[in-house]
């Protein structure tokens, strides 16, 4: 992190020389980091709220932490997510400050300690000028002179350097965490996309539902299973993309290891290590091979579950039969499919950040079941922290 403010700009350069700033830098920056993914997070909740109280549509992601739809249980749920947040955010507020306060102190005495040896020198210099003055004076003729005063006055509005230096450490921290964040913020507004884009094919496969002739709501539920296993085809077949592309192998690849141990004491050194090197060649030789295989193999799979899936909706049922109207249910199953078709296609996108990510974050079951009153927050985020679109 100190390399990266060191070599960010010249204007950060000097601010990282010092090591009191180095210091606060360590201290703090794990804490802003808490703090900009708390405030990403509470605004992911606040959006699932949201949602489900204006909306009247909870997110899956409510639904499969409470096991239910109620609107009380999952308005309670979620407003203890919030209240928790608000409270994970204050305490960093707080601590921040306690480390600018320490921060501002030390520089105010360092500056003071500065500022008195300045004080004492130029009071030395000034006694020094004025005995030469007095020399000069006693062996030159008396002269009356009359010096106007400076009638030329400067209003300048006073900024403490301390406080503007703490400020410009404060801005330096939050550009490099968002720079080096910017996965996290990707994370959390592909959350809310899908949970809207869940919603928006909710709605319409209830409109389907209301105009849909028995034929093509049987094709429906049997190609409702069909869609099920291709999202987790279509999800293997991302995932396992992404890991060639990234050199990521999967475990059950990478443990491959095709080596053995060669008696050095009849082979000659160079030779067993010429071995040695082949042996390493061919293990990373068999995993590129491997890999490629599975690839394509999952390839396939994916090929092939897509077109029977485009080939049974291209067979929909498009005309009118036993009197029912199945050009209105055509119209409206093909709408629903392509919010669906979208869905899946976040979904594949939430799945790929565990590559970018080697995180998993736990969720705290045990929590406490009174509601937690938390304080208003002091600091706000910036803009470009939010997830509004």
């Amino acid at each position: 992190m100190l390399k990266w403010f060191d070599s960010f700009s010249r204007t950060t350069k000097p601010i990282v020389s010092q090591r009191a700033n180095q210091a606060y830098l360590l201290a703090t920056a794990s804490i802003y980091d808490a703090w900009v993914r708390d405030n990403y997070e509470l605004q992911l909740w606040q959006a699932y709220l949201k949602m489900g109280t204006e909306k009247k549509h909870w997110a899956k992601e409510v639904v499969r932490r409470t096991k239910q739809r109620d609107d009380i249980t999952n308005t309670r749920f979620i407003q203890k997510k919030i209240n928790r947040l608000i409270a994970n955010i204050a305490k960093a507020n707080a601590t921040i400050i306690d480390f600018q306060l320490q921060l501002i102190d030390y520089w105010s005495h360092a500056n003071s300690d500065a500022f008195a040896q300045r004080i004492a020198a130029l009071i030395a210099e000034k006694e020094k000028t004025n005995q030469s003055t007095a020399q000069i004076a006693s062996s030159a003729p008396i002269t009356t002179t009359t010096t106007a005063p400076n009638a030329t006055t400067t209003s300048n509005t006073y900024k403490d350097p301390v406080r503007e230096t703490v400020d410009r450490i404060e801005s330096q921290i939050l550009d490099y965490i968002y720079k080096n964040t910017s996965h996290v913020k990707k994370m959390f507004l592909g959350r809310i996309q899908l949970a809207k884009a869940e919603m928006e094919e909710f709605k319409a496969l209830e409109d389907f539902e209301q105009v849909a002739t028995p034929s093509q709501w049987n094709i429906h539920l049997m190609l409702k299973s069909k869609v099920k296993l291709y999202s987790t085809k279509n999800k293997n077949y991302g995932v396992a993309t992404k890991r060639l592309e990234y050199d990521i192998l999967p475990k059950f690849i990478d443990k491959i290891d095709f080596s053995f141990k060669i008696d050095e004491s009849v082979v000659g050194k160079d030779e067993a290590q010429a071995m040695y090197d082949q042996m390493r060649k061919t293990t990373k030789d068999f995993r590129t091979q491997a890999m490629t295989l599975y690839v394509q193999s999952l390839a396939r799979e994916h090929e092939l579950l897509s077109n029977e899936i485009k080939r049974t909706i291209e067979n929909f049922p498009k005309d009118n039969d036993e009197g029912f109207d199945a050009e209105a249910g055509y119209a409206s199953f093909k709408h629903y499919h392509e919010l669906r078709r979208k869905r899946l296609n976040l979904e594949l996108e939430q799945s790929l950040h565990f590559l970018e990510v080697q995180r998993v974050e736990g969720e705290i079951n045990n929590q406490q079941q009174e509601e937690i009153i938390a304080p208003t927050p002091l600091r706000v985020l910036g803009p470009e922290f939010s997830l509004q679109q």
